[in-house]
């Protein structure tokens, strides 16, 4: 599907032939995700936001979707777009999901943290060892993480990487893997069929709710070199599940672990000027945006490029610095 998405917007490039320049324009194009999708709510309300604060810009709200994204930067046929960090460190070195493709290295980042989506990682009762533990010495494992291919199962792989193991390493060990849609992990958790699972969901994750309805279980912090790898490697952030998010699973404490960051992307074609007042309009409107999606509420541009999976925009930069958010 990925593939699919990509090949598209490599196609739809040859059509936008002859459409307005990107470093002197004031009419930008803003890809976002499938239409009634999260993405596509936060694209949709906050252009209408832009516009209404940056006398004579137009912001077009289109479709898109995470992978296909950064694609349609690079090629010109979008000026913003949405994406995920993963993909978009992937797409600005040509590797992973982008493998074979030249590096889009036109890609740069105004902000990130658009509603983001943490990592799981839950220990079944009866376990007692730790992450690191677990892949250097465990045996007879039954573990879940989501279905093939999916975002958070690549993380999983990168996970196991990062202990020098892989699928077939830890099956040699007796270990079985479970890899499955979110609700059938719930089921296959309550049932006594995971001894430890991986994977992704947004605040509060109905299917950790659905597991701690039946079973009790914890969900350990994400180890702080295991964090540092994902970032030097996979462009990838932290952060935090609150305390409370999870009562059974978690108790008052805060757990520590990788995040999915959603982040605002745009093109080194696009102007200073034009980023700037973007960049400048988001963070005084900040209050607002909770208005357009809930996930926004936690947004903060003074964090917003403390990770930085590609380089941040000059014209995005130029904004932080006048604030003190960035020095040097």
């Amino acid at each position: 599907m990925l593939k699919r998405m990509i090949v598209a917007a490599g196609m739809a490039a040859g059509l936008m032939a002859g459409a307005l320049a990107p470093a002197g324009a004031q009419t930008v194009e803003w890809r976002g995700g499938s239409i009634g999708g999260g993405w596509y709510t936060i694209v949709s309300g906050a252009a209408k936001l832009l516009e209404d604060k940056i006398p004579g810009m137009t912001i077009k709200a289109v479709p898109g979707g995470g992978a296909a994204n950064p694609v349609a930067v690079q090629q010109g046929q979008a000026q913003l777009a949405m994406s995920i960090d993963i993909f978009a460190a992937m797409a600005a070195s040509g590797t992973g999901t982008y493998q074979g493709r030249p590096a889009a290295d036109k890609l740069r980042m105004i902000g990130q943290s658009f509603g983001d989506t943490p990592y799981h990682f839950i220990r079944a009762p009866g376990q007692t060892m730790d992450i690191a533990t677990l892949f250097k010495e465990g045996r007879n494992i039954r573990f879940g993480g989501a279905n093939n291919g999916a975002t958070d199962e690549i993380a999983l792989r990168w996970l196991l990487a990062v202990y020098g193991q892989t699928y077939d390493s830890l099956r040699a060990r007796g270990w079985r893997f479970q890899l499955a849609a979110y609700g059938d992990l719930a089921a296959a958790y309550r049932d006594g069929q995971l001894d430890y699972a991986f994977f992704a969901l947004g605040l509060p994750g109905s299917a950790v709710v659905d597991m701690a309805t039946g079973r009790d279980g914890e969900i350990l912090d994400i180890p702080q070199d295991v964090m540092d790898a994902f970032k030097q490697r996979h462009g990838m952030g932290s952060g935090v599940i609150p305390a409370g998010t999870y009562p059974r699973f978690q108790g008052t404490r805060e757990v520590k672990t990788l995040v999915m960051a959603t982040t605002l992307v745009t093109s080194s074609d696009v102007s200073e000027d034009i980023v700037y007042k973007i960049t400048k309009a988001i963070c005084e409107n900040v209050a607002e945006l909770p208005r357009i999606h809930g996930s926004l509420k936690d947004y903060r541009c003074e964090t917003a490029i403390a990770n930085r999976p590609v380089p941040v925009h000059p014209g995005a930069l130029r904004y932080y610095r006048e604030r003190g958010w960035v020095q040097g």
